[in-house]
């Protein structure tokens, strides 16, 4: 007999739960950990009472696919004393597949307009402030084309508003973006403009919602790649140091 989508998911978590021993543990995770360290030796090890996602000597890799809040305290333990790469998947590309939540029935793959960008990690980023000057941090962007699962059990008339993500499964890496000193910066938006330029000027060149440029121009000038200078009317200026 068929199985219902939920049931394959389920047993596909079951399988990676007795693998790792974890019980909350999802694919897109999983298969960033196998692809950045496929040793099992150097995976979950545990370090001043954290338990790190890939450590080799003094060499840390965590991974989060969600809210960069949950590894704010091991962040800073682990910054004392080991380099720490905070790796972070957007996708460049995604797929959506519907779960009916009734049958369990799965829709046809179809491709979102959605497409996720290297600034996207901004506000996520802005939690861990405090540690991005760091010497030992370092950020990794894994630009992927992923498959979403989703239960179509949403508040909207379709189902879809609002909706439970049940899976992500990355398909193919496009693109990885390495983030290791200050002016490694800059990499995260498509260009910085020369000369004074406001908010709103550069929301629009780099094509960012102006709910989210906020954190990307405050994270910008507090590794010192752009500056805040005075102001043209009610808007700030700001102009780039690197």
């Amino acid at each position: 007999c068929h199985k219902t989508a939920a049931q394959q998911i389920g047993e596909k978590m079951d399988k990676q739960k007795n693998t790792i021993g974890l019980l909350n543990e999802h694919t897109l995770h999983l298969s960033l950990k196998n692809y950045l360290q496929p040793d099992k030796r150097f995976q979950e090890q545990e370090y001043e009472g954290y338990i790190a996602d890939i450590k080799q000597d003094h060499e840390i890799i965590e991974i989060e696919t969600r809210s960069f809040s949950n590894i704010r305290k091991k962040l800073g333990v682990f910054l004392k004393s080991c380099s720490v790469t905070v790796v972070y998947p957007i996708a460049s590309c995604k797929w959506i597949i519907w779960i009916d939540p009734k049958s369990g029935e799965l829709s046809k793959r179809h491709r979102s307009p959605k497409k996720g960008r290297p600034s996207d990690v901004c506000y996520e980023l802005y939690k861990l402030k405090p540690f991005l000057k760091h010497p030992n941090f370092h950020l990794k962007l894994i630009m992927a084309e992923i498959t979403e699962y989703k239960r179509r059990d949403g508040w909207s008339y379709d189902g879809k508003r609002g909706a439970t993500r049940e899976e992500r499964i990355p398909e193919a890496i496009t693109e990885i973006i390495d983030v290791r000193s200050p002016e490694d910066y800059s990499k995260l938006v498509d260009v910085i403009p020369e000369g004074e330029f406001t908010s709103a000027e550069f929301a629009k060149i780099n094509r960012l919602r102006a709910r989210y440029v906020w954190y990307v121009i405050d994270i910008l000038v507090y590794v010192e790649v752009i500056e805040r200078l005075g102001k043209r009317g009610k808007f700030y200026l700001y102009r780039r140091l690197q």
